[in-house]
């Protein structure tokens, strides 16, 4: 089957009659790709075929609902040797002093920065660290992050519906990597950054 705007189109229509579908096919996306998923609503947002809100919710509950399942994977591996010898969790109670104090902000920064997220949760799940307090930043980090990837990618979208066809759907996606992108960078020049890259070397690199 080819593949055209107006293919991809009809299929987000079905789904957007569907709102219960749509929602856990959002949110069970995110477990594959965060990202793409995000643009995906975003771009369903844009061309009128489901509400801000409802996308925002379903894919920060995905998202958030994902996080808490590393903590738990990493919770759990306190008491399993086989999870123990596969996850990169050797030596993750010397971290613990160090976590203390600032655990909001390094979990809050983790959110936009690819790569210390795996080593970050896995830790704070082994090392019990309280979860209703994971549980509560992770989810206002998803909420801000898709939150402002959907209203801004969904406005470009609007401005650039005239274009039609690939023209559009392009426009709109180069503009939501290139806002994830930015972003990545901007927490990387934060003064969190290096916390998390140390957390992620020691969890993953102690022997």
């Amino acid at each position: 089957m080819t593949i055209t705007p107006d293919t991809l189109l009809a299929m987000a229509e079905g789904l957007a009659n569907q709102p219960l579908m749509l929602a856990c096919v959002l949110a069970l996306a995110t477990l594959v790709t965060e990202d793409g998923t995000l643009i995906a609503g975003s771009l369903m947002v844009g061309a009128g075929l489901a509400s801000a809100p409802f996308v925002i919710a379903a894919v920060a509950f995905g998202i958030a609902a994902g996080d808490v399942g590393l903590y738990g994977l990493g919770a759990a591996a306190q008491k399993s040797r086989w999870l123990k010898r596969r996850l990169p969790l050797r030596k993750t109670r010397d971290f613990r002093r160090w976590l203390e104090g600032k655990s909001t902000p390094v979990l809050f920064a983790s959110r936009f920065l690819p790569g210390t997220r795996l080593p970050t949760y896995l830790t704070f799940g082994f090392l019990r660290l309280p979860l209703m307090h994971f549980t509560l930043v992770m989810s206002v980090a998803a909420l801000v992050w898709v939150t402002l990837m959907v209203l801004f990618v969904s406005h470009v979208q609007k401005a650039v519906a005239h274009l039609g066809g690939w023209a559009g759907i392009t426009a709109g996606v180069l503009v939501a990597a290139g806002l994830i992108m930015l972003s990545h960078r901007l927490v990387r020049k934060s003064r969190y950054a290096g916390q998390l890259q140390a957390t992620q070397s020691g969890v993953e690199n102690a022997s």
